[in-house]
């Protein structure tokens, strides 16, 4: 099955479905094409990536998921257990700040004086304490790479063209200077190049990019 039909019976999209192919949670057959790797999923690979969908809208980890699809009856327990403990601290969490009533303050500053006893001991959240790159905008990154990378290459196809004709033709070698060199590469190779990148750039972030 291909992936825009996996995509179609699952309800998953294809950056989801190759985030879980790549987390090993579901292990489709892949051949290597063209220089992509292609993925063939079965029905009880499509079967999986469902049950995937149920458990993580459900709440479970992606490593628990990972250790249920190792050894299900030996790791389920104990992710089940460990989701209850966050729901119940979840509900603990509702429950403190359904006592403090936004409209009791006039700010952040005293809506947070309303909470701080009732959060007192709580530490503050790991992602919070670890670098992030969640703000980088690695479509953007990946676009202006790739049109760079092909500016560069056309700058050298288009040297290497020209010092060919230089060679062949004495009198177009003597005219040569750097403003008829670089005019005739500004007008046209240069955006070509930079269209060329635009595009390869989004094709990359749409086929490779990070689920986190």
């Amino acid at each position: 099955m291909k992936m825009k039909e996996v995509c179609g019976a699952t309800g998953l999209t294809e950056r989801a479905v190759r985030f879980y192919v790549r987390e090993g949670l579901v292990t489709p057959p892949s051949q290597d094409r063209g220089g992509r790797t292609w993925l063939d999923f079965s029905e009880e690979n499509v079967l999986r990536l469902r049950s995937i969908a149920t458990l993580r809208k459900a709440g479970f980890t992606i490593d628990e998921i990972r250790s249920m699809g190792q050894d299900f009856q030996k790791n389920a327990p104990d992710a089940a257990f460990a989701l209850r403990k966050r729901l119940r601290k979840a509900i603990s969490s509702y429950e403190r700040l359904s006592a403090a009533d936004t409209a009791l303050a006039d700010d952040l500053e005293s809506y947070a004086a309303l909470l701080e006893r009732e959060v007192r001991g709580q530490p503050v959240p790991r992602c919070d304490q670890r670098k992030s790159f969640s703000r980088v905008d690695w479509a953007s990154v990946l676009e202006w790479t790739a049109m760079a990378v092909c500016a560069f290459l056309a700058w050298k196809l288009y040297i290497w063209a020209m010092d060919r004709l230089a060679w062949s033709f004495d009198i177009f070698a003597l005219m040569l200077n750097p403003l008829t060199v670089l005019l005739p590469f500004v007008i046209l190779p240069l955006p070509a190049a930079l269209i060329l990148g635009s595009k390869a750039g989004k094709w990359l972030y749409r086929h490779f990019e990070y689920v986190p």
